[in-house]
């Protein structure tokens, strides 16, 4: 199964920031309720902040599949004229 999942998503721990993500921004909406704005406040730039970790790490991924693919049709290309 984490093949499956491996396969599916280059790197599973950047995912599971996402749900992680929500579970904050859920007990924020709860201590925003109780009015405990401060905390409130701190979840919801925790959650942020794995939100933009996770993006961050997509795109380096994203891009070093690209780059080694640019490469490889580069090297290929190369082989071939020679």
């Amino acid at each position: 199964m984490i093949d499956v999942y491996m396969d599916r998503f280059e790197h599973p721990y950047l995912l599971t920031l996402l749900p992680i993500a929500a579970i904050l921004l859920g007990l924020s909406a709860i201590l925003e309720s109780a009015d405990m704005g401060t905390w409130s406040g701190f979840l919801v730039l925790y959650a942020t902040s794995a939100v933009i970790i996770c993006l961050i790490g997509y795109a380096a991924f994203f891009l070093l599949k690209a780059s080694t693919r640019g490469l490889r049709w580069w090297r290929f290309r190369r082989y071939r004229t020679d």
